[in-house]
């Protein structure tokens, strides 16, 4: 994938290098996924009419992550307990600096991946890049 899949692409690449409880899709020559991102949001919509409050903890990390450059579509589910063990390997190996990311830089807090699931079920990141046609979405459940 391009290099515009931001650090949602180093978060994946740590997660799967720990183990193979996950499930990922990665889909070539997709025009907008327009449907798709649509019932991820109907989802996330359900999620937050049921528990505005988000309260409990969340099992699971989903992800949609589209590339409009070379028109790739990753989608997956990644269990919590898988999150916070790559955090636990990004504190051992990490160097504790900002990470150069899509020429930015990007501070991955190891602890912040470690208490995800203390947020509850519910939207966690969204990033809409027109210009690069670049979209991510990250919800928890």
């Amino acid at each position: 994938m391009a290099k515009k899949a931001f650090f949602l692409m180093i978060l994946i690449i740590m997660m799967l290098s720990s183990t193979a409880c996950f499930n990922l899709h990665v889909e070539s020559d997709v025009d907008f996924p327009a449907g798709r991102f649509s019932a991820a949001w109907e989802r996330i919509a359900l999620l937050d009419r049921h528990n505005p409050d988000r309260v409990g903890r969340a099992r699971e990390m989903h992800m949609l992550v589209y590339d409009g450059e070379s028109r790739e579509l990753v989608s997956g589910t990644v269990p919590m307990w898988l999150v916070r063990l790559g955090g636990e390997e990004g504190k051992k190996h990490g160097n504790g600096r900002p990470q150069e990311v899509a020429s930015r830089y990007v501070d991955l807090d190891q602890c912040c991946m470690n208490e995800m699931s203390r947020l509850g079920p519910g939207l966690l990141v969204q990033v809409d890049d027109q210009g690069d046609d670049t979209h991510v979405l990250l919800w928890l459940e």
